[in-house]
């Protein structure tokens, strides 16, 4: 978010405005978080690129008053949502659509991208069978991820146990997961958690001597620099799905280039990526609602709200495969990499910077919520 700060005000920045980014530190507390957005509501105009895990409490955000005091709303732009009460707030526009359909009015159905599972089933083996591993430090975690095993199964993919990782686990905790899988003779393994975690059950289910395992997936949480050190010679082969051009295809993709440039020796992984989009859905949305109101005195949150509101495709300069962000829907386009000496390299489609589409990659699938 600092990086695209930068780069913004270099062309000039948002509606004549120079653009700058308050952090604030929600340190893993609800109290905290809360405490953020009552300061955001103060301070600034939005949040953006938010991955705040404690935001179970949307009342200040939907309740933060505009300079003439109307309860406009405080417009949220954020990449990591695991809540209902956020994913589901009509100022928050998440980059990465969440699992619930929110139009179901049973509140079970949930949707599920399995473009990856698709193609694991087609070109690595018709039988897979194998565990899961989910985040379970909080409910909503476990039931914003299991729907990605859910349509897995849906998909044609047996399972072999779902298995509960708390993230201060060390690796020999995963050592009832490589035991599973040693003597069920797995043929998947699949994270939903992080990138350590994943590392971790490499390492622990080598030193167990787990050899069926032909696949093992993971989201995009893994594709990291600290992933790769982490697990060592045990990420060779580890695949990772990827919603978005990668900074390996940086030279395809102007917006993925914008990206490395201006972070320079920062941070660069998949969570960064995803905050520059969201960064890029913010501008999108402010130059809407300039464009709309007739010039930059047009700004306001409730006319950003309602430009955000109109924004049925958007594809981050190219950085993403095009989605409907204010519908919440998730995208069937998707695109597969392994780590292959050490690096991340294309598997699936094999055009630079190109998605796999088809409308079977998303399912839907039932469970009950949080």
């Amino acid at each position: 978010m600092q990086g695209f700060a930068k780069y913004i005000t270099k062309q000039g920045g948002l509606a004549g405005r120079k653009v700058v980014v308050d952090f604030y530190d929600s340190k893993l507390s609800g109290d905290e978080t809360r405490n953020a957005i009552i300061k955001a509501c103060q301070n600034d105009f939005a949040i953006v690129g938010t991955g705040a895990l404690f935001l179970n409490n949307v009342d200040d955000m939907l309740a933060c008053p505009d300079k003439a005091g109307a309860k406009t709303g405080l417009p949220d732009v954020p990449v990591v949502t695991i809540w209902e009460a956020q994913q589901n707030s009509p100022v928050s526009f998440p980059i990465t659509a969440p699992s619930k359909v929110f139009s179901d009015p049973s509140g079970q159905t949930y949707q599920a991208r399995v473009g990856r599972f698709r193609w694991y089933l087609q070109n690595v083996s018709k039988d897979l069978h194998g565990i899961f591993l989910v985040g379970a430090d909080l409910a909503a975690l476990k039931t914003a991820t299991m729907p990605i095993w859910l349509g897995a199964q849906k998909v044609g993919i047996k399972s072999d146990g779902v298995f509960d990782v708390h993230g201060a686990d060390p690796q020999d905790k995963y050592l009832p997961m490589a035991t599973a899988m040693q003597s069920d003779g797995s043929t998947i393994e699949s994270s939903g958690v992080n990138d350590t975690s994943q590392a971790y059950m490499l390492k622990e289910a080598a030193v167990q001597g787990v050899s069926t395992v032909k696949v093992r997936d993971c989201t995009s949480a893994c594709y990291s620099k600290r992933f790769l050190e982490t697990a060592g010679a045990k990420a060779e082969g580890q695949y990772v799905d990827m919603p978005f051009v990668p900074v390996e295809e940086a030279k395809y993709s102007p917006a993925v280039k914008a990206y490395v440039k201006s972070v320079g020796d920062g941070v660069i992984d998949g969570n960064g990526e995803q905050a520059w989009a969201a960064a890029l859905f913010f501008r999108d949305a402010v130059n809407a609602a300039v464009k709309d109101g007739g010039g930059v005195n047009a700004l306001t949150r409730a006319n950003f709200l309602k430009a955000a509101a109109g924004i049925h495709s958007f594809d981050a300069d190219g950085m993403l495969a095009t989605s409907d962000i204010p519908a919440k829907k998730a995208t069937p386009c998707t695109s597969l990499f392994q780590v292959k000496g050490g690096k991340f390299v294309r598997v699936f489609p094999k055009k630079p910077a190109s998605f796999d589409c088809n409308p079977k990659n998303v399912v839907t699938v039932q469970q009950s919520g949080n």
